[in-house]
């Protein structure tokens, strides 16, 4: 078991290098391009084009999701965090999350780099584990809907219903697993396993038990980006021409979800979604080139935003720490390299 556990950290090790970064962001590519080949550039050209009118909205949607996010992190990191430190800390969130394998589990670490100079170690750590908690909720209660939604069309394909429900189950339990883990004192386990991190694994189950057993306003809010992403499906699927319902809408999120967690060691997930819009086109009521350009589309907003987070970790420093934070008690003057490239 042991052995096992210690080749699974290698790979992951590995694929989050440079060099796997690389190659996983160049096999997503690959399969992007194969998939748009096979279907026809001409195809899909003409569809995206056709989206250009609604594409501005597209972006504001994909802001509502990352304000919503931000919003969360407020909740669970209270008042001590100026609010332009939090809006910076989560759109270099989102870059990193964009660019990395396992990009949002990084991110969350990155945003708590940025943040513990302000709160601490320990509360950074407990916000980024249980900001993780309310995403994962979040996706397991919006694919319940997805699930009946799927099911209510009669032109989806057997296995996406089932495949939407495994996901929800998936995310659900794991949200619910690290809730009981967080109640359990894992910290007081870390000291006992690194005993340097003794002072912080104490520290961090004192701010866990301080915390309510579940983050509500995190798991509301971003709960909320669940809604503002549905939406944005519906204005996607009006984008390629297909019925913006409420039905399809939730359909097309459903797609996402599965595309995105079967993609997830991938950067942005490239090719896993597109793979699997062009297996649950039907369900769209879509041609297979519609139903790829929503994703194409996706990834063309979600590289905006990640431009955005990228611009604004070279362009806004962070202040120094004012007297009296927790930062500047440990004597804290620089801020947490910030793993952009690596």
């Amino acid at each position: 078991m042991r052995l096992g556990a210690v080749r699974l950290d290698r790979l992951l090790a590995a694929i989050r290098s440079p060099l796997g970064r690389i190659v996983a962001g160049a096999v997503g590519a690959l399969c992007v391009l194969l998939i748009v080949r096979g279907i026809g550039v001409p195809a899909i050209g003409r569809v995206l084009a056709g989206a250009a009118a609604l594409f501005p909205l597209v972006l504001a949607l994909e802001g509502a999701q990352l304000a919503c996010t931000t919003l969360a992190l407020r909740s669970l990191y209270g008042p001590r965090v100026p609010s332009g430190q939090l809006v910076r800390a989560g759109l270099i969130g989102y870059a990193v999350m964009g660019l990395v394998p396992a990009g949002r589990a990084v991110a969350e670490v990155t945003r708590a780099s940025l943040l513990t100079r302000w709160v601490g170690a320990a509360r950074a750590a407990a916000a980024a584990a249980r900001i993780q908690v309310a995403t994962l909720i979040a996706n397991g209660i919006i694919s319940i809907a997805a699930v009946v939604a799927v099911v209510v069309s009669a032109s989806a394909p057997a296995w996406l219903p089932l495949a939407i429900a495994g996901n929800g189950a998936v995310t659900l339990a794991l949200g619910a697993s690290v809730l009981l883990a967080a109640r359990r004192r894992p910290g007081a386990w870390l000291g006992r396993v690194v005993p340097k991190a003794q002072g912080f694994g104490a520290d961090l189950d004192d701010v866990l038990q301080a915390e309510p057993a579940l983050p509500a306003g995190a798991i509301g809010w971003e709960l909320l980006g669940r809604f503002f992403q549905v939406a944005q499906n519906a204005v996607f699927l009006a984008c390629v021409g297909g019925e913006p319902t409420l039905s399809r809408a939730l359909t097309s999120e459903g797609i996402h979800l599965v595309g995105a967690a079967l993609g997830e060691l991938i950067p942005g997930q490239l090719g896993a979604t597109e793979g699997n819009y062009t297996l649950a086109a039907g369900a769209l009521a879509l041609p297979v080139a519609s139903a790829v350009a929503i994703a194409l589309l996706a990834h063309i907003s979600q590289l905006v935003w990640v431009l955005a987070g990228s611009l604004v970790s070279v362009t806004w420093p962070a202040p120094p720490l004012p007297e009296g934070t927790a930062g500047a008690r440990r004597g804290a003057s620089a801020e947490p390299s910030v793993p952009l490239e690596g």
